[in-house]
């Protein structure tokens, strides 16, 4: 585009005859020149932008080729601040395209920044700053502590599930119910202490509970309360088809597993069986053979318990049943076990009193044992006796009692031969009248399988 040489601020030409607004101040300064818009004065190097002075070191800039009057200046704001290039002639990087300087553009923007380097892109690419370690070492040292929060966030709440579902109150009631259900009586009483000697323990066993329509069913805790180091469980079960309830106390106990509450079930989960035996203290329960003692009572988890006769011959009595609850609808009656004599217990009398009977018989003495029932002390006729023969016509029958604890008998003949001196110094012998009237009583006593009796 054609210019005025006239016009204010056009250059070209001899430098000398620039007047005008474009004149460049006189004085000690020489080449200095700040035109409005930036121009570029290339005496002594100087260049001055609105806003900053460049001064390239080592003396005069000359861009390659020569400087064109017609070139555009860079237009827009520059920074403020010193731009010092490297080397004599250019700044470190493309400060200016190759070829003829005339004809070329400045980029519009910034010139030089603070500091000596170049925007990104525009005459050329920067030198990457050095890393910093330290701030790698923080973000290192911060990420590793966020990711410990985060582990210890959800270690808690793991730890707070685990805690309660496994290892909480109602978990501790929840798995020693299962056990008892489960007819583990063994497992039962090593999760809650009995407290009972061994023979007071005869039915918590799992033979007693063997078969699974006596055991407990169902089991659910249906509710839980804490208070700081104590817990009160609420449970349910099913018997028979029957809900019963109950409650167990806990107490914690300290920490398990480092991480986990420790609860203890604070007293076992009983109930009192109560029986009456007519014939002894032995009596079988859901088959297992078990001695009430003398309070008549043993204590057992809950559940169906069948009460009979002990195993033995001599007696029998009809199961009776009995449903051991806990809770509101428990039941706090006891068992009447009637023991009857069986027909073998009669035989075994009536066989032990026709022994001693024949044992009586075989003396031939006036006087034999008392409890035979058999002396001849006096005959009509003859002034002693001395020899006695007794002849067994027929055993008396024996009675057992209701209990099994006493007999009697009634019937019965035995025959006597006499052998003794009338009065008149003779020998004789003859037969007296049988008899007939023949009855014993007395006591049977029964230890297993040994029967006594014991005449009155």
């Amino acid at each position: 585009m054609a210019t005025d040489e006239n016009a204010p601020g056009a250059q070209g030409g001899n430098p000398a005859d620039n007047t005008g607004g474009a004149q460049p101040p006189h004085g000690d300064q020489g080449a200095s020149y700040s035109p409005q818009g930036g121009q570029y004065s290339p005496q002594d190097g100087q260049y001055s932008p609105q806003g900053g002075q460049y001064t390239p070191q080592g003396g005069q800039y000359t861009p390659q080729g020569q400087p064109d009057a017609n070139a555009q200046q860079p237009q827009g704001q520059y920074p403020q601040g010193q731009y010092t290039p490297q080397g004599q002639h250019a700044p470190q990087g493309q400060y200016a395209p190759q070829g003829q300087y005339a004809n070329a553009q400045q980029p519009q923007g910034q010139y030089a920044p603070q500091g000596g380097a170049y925007p990104a892109g525009a005459y050329g690419a920067a030198a990457p700053a050095a890393p910093n370690p330290n701030k790698k070492k923080i973000i290192l040292i911060s990420s590793i502590a966020a990711a410990v929060v985060v582990l210890l966030i959800v270690a808690t709440v793991v730890i707070n599930v685990i805690n309660g579902s496994q290892y909480g109150p109602q978990a501790v009631v929840d798995k020693y119910l299962t056990t008892i259900a489960s007819g583990n009586a063994k497992e039962a009483n090593k999760m809650v202490d009995t407290g009972l000697k061994k023979e007071k323990a005869a039915l918590l066993s799992d033979k007693v509970l063997k078969e699974k329509d006596s055991r407990i069913s169902d089991p659910k805790v249906t509710k839980t309360s804490t208070q700081g180091d104590s817990a009160r469980v609420a449970f349910s079960y099913k018997l028979d088809g029957t809900t019963y309830d109950g409650t167990l106390t806990l107490s914690k106990q300290g920490k398990q597993a480092v991480f986990f509450d420790d609860w203890k079930i604070d007293k076992p989960l009983l109930v009192d069986v109560a029986a009456y035996i007519s014939q002894g203290t032995e009596a079988t329960v859901n088959g297992v053979n078990v001695d009430f003692g003398e309070e008549g009572i043993l204590q057992a988890y809950p559940g169906i318990y069948t009460v009979s006769a002990p195993e033995s011959k001599w007696f029998s009595a009809e199961d009776q049943t009995f449903v051991a609850g806990t809770g509101s609808k428990a039941s706090y009656s006891s068992i009447e076990l009637n023991l009857k004599p069986t027909d073998a217990l009669t035989e075994e009398v009536q066989s032990q009193l026709n022994a001693m009977i024949d044992e009586c018989a075989k003396e031939t003495s006036k006087e034999v044992d008392e409890n035979c029932d058999m002396d001849v002390t006096y005959v009509i006729g003859m002034s002693e006796v001395s020899k006695v023969q007794r002849e067994v016509v027929e055993y008396p029958t024996v009675t057992v009692d209701e209990s099994g604890r006493s007999f009697e008998t009634e019937g019965g003949e035995i025959k006597y031969t006499v052998t003794g001196k009338n009065y008149s110094g003779e020998s004789i012998t003859g037969d007296l009248e049988p008899r007939t009237y023949w009855t014993f009583y007395g006591d049977i006593a029964v230890d297993g399988d040994k029967v006594t009796l014991e005449f009155w």
